[in-house]
Formats: structure tokens, C-alpha cells, sequence
């Protein structure tokens, strides 16, 4: 569903401030203190917080989204080790809009954190700056994200354009977002009501990275010549996901286009038994045996409907860690390969272009073959001396 023109609070609904004095988040969450930007600094509010406080691994043993919510922020704990949020705090707050300071969103590319923002109400997210990993996660869900300054207003009962929260962004980036997301920006893509913007840089030398996102770029986007910052759409040629996010991956794809959904080149894509085949075996692990076993269930569901590479345990033993199988198996030099593994970078080792992704992206690329990205800035290293 595409996003409103313009954006302005629910009367109804309420503001989280996740603050660094804990015990203000508690009053919010449980005996009904509103706060207002107003009366706060940004110094006020949390930096820094990772993946990992939103969505602790545990709580990704649920692939539903609605379910992870039920833990939202599981992993931010006070000074005697108790949680601050309860299970479906976060939900029962009635809570549209969340608010912290600097890095929003560090650590592991994990979708799951904003999804269990999202899915526990949040529809706007304000903060100094984001990660840039999760920021792109949130584009992909159709997250709108804003400053403090904007959020003052908000409060004040301003209605602000939507146009003022997407307009520092790459044309289809904005495009995306103002869709609601990839999945409905992906649907319109192809159904011709999308026209993505023409490249028109000219003739230009181009290191290694922008050659190879120029050989795979979608066709119809004009010039084959790229610059950094251009957005556009590029064909993926590999990719894997593992037993920690391919559950969720298929939810996706069933959700999105039915469960006769198809994936393209399978035999360049894979699923992996490595991240959570031995979590049994760990004490704090232990007791979610059974969802872990769901998940691995579902993973070879996917495996089979799909028919992409499998690299199931054998015996109880893993063939390798993904990203370095991956690379040994069936990642070629030249490849653009993106998979849900953070570590998916080491496919660079063999002159291809890689990252993670999330599940969301994931979804969308393995089913429609291609990807959007912006072109990267290079980083160039003057060696000196001996």
C-alpha cells in the first residue's frame, strides 16, 4: 500500500522515547508517560543501538514477523539484568513512533529489528542517524524515518509533506519507500508503472566495481556507463540464504505471490544448515529446540520448491560455513551475489561484488532476478615508504 502524501500523528496513538535513563522508558511502557521532543535533547536519547538489543538471536528463531514483535527490543536490559521491555510491551503501548539518538541500528544487517518495530505498530522512526544497513532495511518495509526537528513538529500537530522525509534520497529509492516498500515497488516495477530514471553520465573511465554493475545493469536504464551515486537496477547472478533466514524468506515469497512462487538460475543460488546446528547443544539455546527444528523444516521446503543448491547437514555435519563454500562451489569471478549473511562480503576474495542483504531483499531478488542498489564510492589508499 502506497504511503500517505503527507504525514502527521494519530491523536490515538503515542511516542516512545528510548531514553538512556531506562527507568523513563518503563513509565512510558507501563504506566502511561507521554513524553515530547520539546522537553528532551538528543543527547537525551540512546545511541548506538544494534540488532542485536532490538532482536537478540533468540527471538529470530521466529520467522514471523508478528511473533518477533512479541519481543521487541528483548535484548536492552538494566543495571540488575532485567529486561525493560517485557514480552509485547513494545505492542501493548500503543506505541506509532519510536525515537533515539545517534546510529540507530548498528551490528548485524539482521532484518528482524526494524520488522519487530514495525509489526508492534511503529510506522515512524526518528533518530539522529541511521546505520546504513538498516536504514535500507527500512526502506524495504516502507518505514518512513525522520529527525528530531521533524518529530518536534509532528507534535506540535503539524502535517508534513511526505516528500520532505524522501526527498534527500536517489530517485528510486524514493520511489520504493513512497510505495510502501520493495514488494509493492517491485509488483509496480513490473507491471510497467514504474519508469525508472536514465542514466546519462557519458563516456567515463570506470574501476572494477562500477564495470561489473554496469555489465549487469537491467536493461532499459539508458547509458552503460556509471558514476557513484547512480541508482539502478542490476541482475543478480548468486546468492544463499542459511537456516537462520530462509524460513522467512519463503513466508515472504508464499505471502507475496502465492505458494506456486518461482525464483530464478537456481543453480547459482543455495541454502546452507551452518548457523544453527549445533545451538542445541547451547544451555540458553537449548529450550527453543523446537522452533529451530522449524525452522531447518522449512528451509528444506524452500530447498525443494525451489530446487536452488542444497548444503543440508549431513550426519549431524555441516558441509562449511556458507561464505566460504559459497566461494569455493559456485561463485564466479565477475558475479554480482548478494545473500542474508553479513559476511557475504568475502565473495570480494574472488573478484565478485557482495553484501548482505536482508530477508526482505532477498525475497525479491532470488524471485524476480534482479536488485536495486547505488553505485558506491571508492576509497582510495596512498601506501607510503618502505
Amino acid at each position: 500500500m502506497p504511503l500517505p502524501k503527507s504525514v502527521k500523528l494519530d491523536p490515538d496513538k503515542r511516542v516512545l522515547f528510548l531514553t538512556k535513563d531506562l527507568e523513563l522508558i518503563r513509565k512510558q511502557l507501563y504506566e502511561g508517560l507521554n513524553l515530547r521532543m520539546e522537553d528532551l535533547k538528543v543527547e537525551d536519547l540512546l545511541d548506538d543501538i544494534n540488532t542485536d538489543t532490538m532482536t537478540p538471536a533468540w527471538v529470530c528463531f521466529d520467522y514471523d514477523p508478528a511473533q518477533l514483535a512479541r519481543n521487541a527490543y528483548a535484548g536492552l536490559f538494566d543495571k540488575d539484568g532485567e529486561r525493560v521491555f517485557t514480552q509485547d510491551a513494545l505492542i501493548n503501548g500503543n506505541f506509532e513512533v519510536i525515537v533515539s539518538g545517534q546510529r540507530k541500528g548498528t551490528g548485524s544487517s539482521r532484518e528482524t529489528a526494524p520488522q519487530a518495530e514495525k509489526w508492534a505498530g511503529i510506522s515512524i522512526v526518528i533518530a539522529a542517524s541511521f546505520a546504513p544497513i538498516h536504514e535500507r532495511n527500512n526502506i524495504n518495509l516502507g518505514q518512513i524515518m525522520g529527525n528530531h526537528e521533524q518529530l518536534k513538529r509532528l507534535q506540535n500537530g503539524e502535517e508534513i509533506p511526505l516528500a520532505e522525509f524522501t526527498g534527500d534520497y536517489d530517485p528510486v529509492t524514493r520511489i520504493m519507500l513512497e510505495s510502501g516498500g520493495l514488494f509493492p515497488f517491485s509488483k509496480e516495477l513490473a507491471d510497467g508503472k514504474i519508469d525508472l530514471p536514465k542514466l546519462a553520465g557519458g563516456e567515463r573511465p570506470m574501476n572494477m566495481a562500477e564495470k561489473l554493475i554496469a555489465r549487469h545493469l537491467v536493461e532499459g536504464q539508458g547509458d552503460p556507463y556509471v558514476k557513484p551515486g547512480d541508482p539502478v537496477m542490476v541482475h543478480v547472478d548468486a546468492g544463499y540464504s542459511h537456516e537462520f533466514t530462509t524460513a522467512q524468506v519463503h513466508y515472504f515469497l508464499e505471502n507475496e505471490y502465492g505458494k506456486d512462487y518461482q525464483v530464478q538460475n537456481p543453480e547459482k543460488f543455495a541454502v546452507f544448515e551452518d548457523h544453527l546446528l549445533y545451538a542445541k547443544g547451547v544451555a540458553r539455546f537449548a529450550k527453543f529446540a523446537d522452533k529451530i527444528g522449524t525452522l531447518v523444516t522449512m528451509q528444506n521446503q524452500f530447498q525443494k520448491h525451489t530446487s536452488v543448491r542444497d548444503y543440508s547437514a549431513k550426519d549431524g555435519i555441516s558441509p562449511g560455513i556458507c561464505h566460504q563454500v559459497a566461494r569455493e562451489h559456485f561463485i564466479d569471478v565477475g558475479d554480482f551475489v548478494q545473500a542474508t549473511d553479513s559476511h557475504t562480503c568475502m565473495g570480494g576474495a574472488s573478484n565478485a561484488l557482495a553484501y548482505g542483504v536482508g530477508a526482505t531483499e532477498y525475497a525479491g531478488l532470488i524471485h524476480s532476478g534482479f536488485t536495486f542498489l547505488q553505485v558506491p564510492e571508492s576509497i582510495r589508499f596512498n601506501l607510503t615508504g618502505t
